[in-house]
C-alpha cells in the first residue's frame, strides 16, 4: 500500500504536495476548497506589513479620540494590531479543516515580526513561515549584515512562539549553504526555496518603469534543495515551477520534505493536485517504494557524495556533466 505522509516542519502532512501562500489560500473558504482537492496542507495568503498603513483612509472625523492618537495610528501604532482579519480566518478554518496551515508574514518594521507571529500562533496556526525580503541597495552595507538581519528576524520570532518556523528565501545570496547553516542552527524548522517577487520592467513607449510579476526557476530550486539536503539540520521544502508529477518526484528526489505550488492551481484549477498525487502514486509503485522516506534525498548532493569512494568526487562529478554539456561531446 502506497503511504504519501510527510513531515515539513516537523508536522505531519497526508501528502508533500502544499499549496503556496497566494490569492488562493485567503480565506476559509480557499482553505477548505484545497483540502477537499487533496494538499497536503496550505500556507496563508501573506500579511505585508503595508497593508495596514494607515494614510487617508483614516480620518479624524470617523473617530472620536484625541488628534495625537489619530497621528499614532497614522504611523505605526494601529499595526501591532493589524492582522485581524487572517487571526479570523485561522481560528474559523482551525475549527473546520483537518490539514495543516501555516500563516505567511512579511515585514518591514522589526519590532512586527515577532508581534505579527505571537498573533497568529495564539490563533491557532499550526506555522509559521517568514517571508524574509531586503533588496541589498546600499553600497556601504556587507552582504554579511543582510544574512545576519535575516537570522535576527528568526532568533526574535522564536524567542516568542512555540509552534514551527520556516523562512522563505530568496536565491540571491553569496553563500546559500552558509546562511540556511545559520537559520538551522537558530531553530529555523524549514527553509522553503525560493521567493519569487515581481520584477522591473521598462516601458519603452510612455518612457515609464512598471513592474511584472517574477518567473519561478524550477532548476534552480531544484540545485538548491540536493546541495543542501542532508547537510542542515532542518526540512526543506521547494517552491515554484512545478507543472507535473514528475516535478514533484525530482524534488522529493534532491531532497524535498515538500513543494509548495500555487502558477499551476491558477492555470489547472485545484483539481491538479489529484493529477500530481495520483502521479507521484503511479511512479512509487511503479519503482517498487511503498514511503516517500524510501527515496527522498536519494539524489541528494550529500548522497551522491557518499556514493563515491573518496570526499571531493561527487564535485568532480557535477564539473564533469557541466563540461559535457558546455562541450557538447559525450
Amino acid at each position: 500500500m502506497i503511504d504519501l505522509t510527510a513531515s515539513y516542519m516537523g508536522l505531519r502532512l497526508r501528502n508533500p504536495l502544499i499549496v503556496a501562500s497566494c490569492d488562493l489560500t485567503r480565506d476559509v473558504d480557499d482553505v477548505l476548497r484545497c483540502q477537499e482537492a487533496g494538499a497536503g496542507a496550505v500556507v496563508l495568503k501573506s500579511i505585508f506589513e503595508e497593508e495596514f498603513l494607515v494614510k487617508d483612509a483614516l480620518g479624524q472625523s470617523d473617530y472620536q479620540i484625541h488628534p495625537e492618537a489619530v497621528d499614532y495610528l497614522r504611523s505605526r501604532g494601529l499595526l501591532e494590531y493589524a492582522p485581524s482579519k487572517i487571526v479570523k480566518v485561522i481560528e474559523e478554518a482551525k475549527a473546520k479543516a483537518k490539514i495543516p496551515i501555516i500563516a505567511s508574514i512579511n515585514c518591514q518594521s522589526p519590532q512586527l515580526w515577532p508581534r505579527y507571529a505571537q498573533q497568529l500562533e495564539q490563533a491557532g496556526a499550526d506555522g509559521i513561515e517568514l517571508n524574509i525580503y531586503f533588496l541589498p541597495v546600499d553600497p556601504e552595507i556587507e552582504s554579511s549584515s543582510y544574512e545576519a538581519h535575516h537570522v535576527q528576524i528568526l532568533k526574535e520570532v522564536r524567542e516568542k512562539v512555540s509552534i514551527p518556523v520556516a523562512v522563505k528565501l530568496t536565491y540571491q545570496f553569496t553563500s546559500l549553504p552558509h546562511l540556511a547553516s545559520k537559520l538551522a542552527d537558530n531553530g529555523c524548522d524549514g527553509l522553503v526555496l525560493f521567493n519569487w517577487f515581481l520584477e522591473p520592467d521598462i516601458d519603452i513607449n510612455n518612457l515609464k518603469t512598471k513592474v511584472i510579476r517574477g518567473k519561478a526557476n524550477f532548476y534552480q530550486s531544484l540545485k538548491w534543495i540536493a546541495l543542501l539536503a542532508g547537510r542542515i539540520d532542518c526540512e526543506l521544502a521547494s517552491s515554484g515551477g512545478l507543472n507535473k508529477a514528475e516535478d514533484l518526484v525530482k524534488q522529493i528526489l534532491a531532497g524535498a520534505s515538500a513543494v509548495q505550488a500555487a502558477s499551476l492551481f491558477y492555470q489547472k484549477g485545484l483539481k491538479a493536485i489529484e493529477e500530481i498525487i495520483q502521479g507521484l502514486k503511479a511512479w512509487m509503485r511503479e519503482h517498487d517504494f511503498t514511503h516517500i522516506d524510501d527515496f527522498r534525498g536519494e539524489l541528494s548532493f550529500k548522497e551522491q557524495e557518499l556514493s563515491f569512494k573518496s570526499l571531493g568526487e561527487a564535485e568532480a562529478y557535477f564539473r564533469a556533466q557541466y563540461l559535457k554539456l558546455y562541450k557538447g561531446f559525450e
